[in-house]
């Protein structure tokens, strides 16, 4: 089921009850995912009523977009901690203030608009690959919040950020291919950037230590969704499928990645001022788009909530008895 079809009943659970949240408003961006929510101020702490709204939301659409707030940093970190507690980025360069917030940007800190081959820069093209943000964490993250503070302007060609719906993906997938990748892992691991980009200095000794390789089922289980399947898996982070050879391996990765590139899943969005832009690590894939990184400055402000479990297959023992094996699941 797409975000547009899942009804704007699903959203207002606590809306629907008399209180604070009743002014608030959604209204879906794309038919994929994505929806755009009106009547709130993010710099101020949200009602339990208005809390419950966006969390509603965000199940359902998996993605939202506040249009025209106004956050200081401090201010972002405060919204983003009403949804759960914060992951630490292992990237000690390209944080800003402080460990839990990430300059996502190819400007300084300093405010400096840095060469195209300044590392910083470089990993950014990192970025424009499909991924789902800490997948090279054992337990990965669950919200990502990026707030917009400048963006390209009107006639530059792109800079949007893309969007893939991952419950979907797998939905359209054939029964043989269901079939194929459903006992199927993927390794994950941070350093595969330095793979895709050599010129990106070593990883550190830091960044090492907290975050090793790790595996995940290439099919995640959704229990808070009734046990419904997605894909899980990254371009950026890894394209090694455990028990099949290299050749095989990435050839299997290249064929999920064309297929979640595919129209009907996506959603592309176009950044104006001050929008801030929340999304669902655990059934979304996301991707920046290539723009003149040279000629325009691109800066955002990037919270994560963290993840709260391990990712689910279906032979993972907490859903043995609670998913149908797929055979049974195809005859049906």
């Amino acid at each position: 089921m797409s975000a547009t079809s899942a009804a704007a009943l699903e959203f207002p659970a606590a809306a629907n009850r008399s209180g604070p949240a009743e002014h608030v408003t959604i209204n879906p961006l794309g038919n994929a995912l994505g929806a755009e929510v009106g009547g709130l101020d993010l710099a101020r702490p949200l009602t339990p009523a208005e809390l419950d709204a966006v969390r509603g939301a965000i199940q359902s659409h998996h993605l939202l977009c506040f249009r025209d707030q106004r956050l200081d940093s401090d201010e972002q970190v405060a919204f983003s901690k009403q949804l759960g507690p914060l992951e630490v980025f292992p990237e000690k360069d390209k944080t800003k203030g402080e460990s839990t917030v990430y300059n996502v940007a190819n400007v300084s800190p300093e405010g400096e608009h840095l060469p195209v081959d300044d590392h910083r820069v470089v990993f950014q093209k990192v970025n424009a690959r499909w991924h789902t943000d800490s997948s090279y964490r054992y337990i990965p993250s669950f919200v990502s919040i990026m707030y917009a503070i400048r963006v390209l302007p009107e006639e530059a060609t792109g800079g949007e950020t893309e969007y893939s719906n991952m419950l979907d993906a797998y939905d359209a997938l054939a029964d043989e291919m269901k079939a194929r990748i459903e006992p199927l892992h993927m390794v994950h691991y941070f350093e595969f950037g330095r793979r895709l980009f050599p010129e990106l200095p070593p990883v550190s000794h830091h960044e090492r230590v907290h975050v090793p390789p790790t595996c995940h089922p290439l099919v995640r289980v959704h229990p808070d969704r009734g046990y419904r399947r997605s894909l899980f898996f990254t371009t950026n982070a890894g394209n090694e499928v455990s028990g099949m050879s290299m050749e095989d391996g990435v050839a299997l990765h290249r064929r999920l990645a064309s297929h979640v590139s595919r129209p009907e899943f996506c959603y592309k969005h176009r950044w104006r001022p001050n929008d801030l832009v929340l999304w669902n690590n655990r059934v979304l894939m996301h991707r920046a788009k290539g723009y003149d990184m040279a000629r325009y400055p691109r800066v955002f402000r990037r919270t994560t909530v963290a993840g709260t479990e391990a990712v689910l297959g279906p032979y993972s023992q907490a859903v043995q008895g609670k998913v149908r094996p797929l055979d049974t699941v195809f005859k049906s």
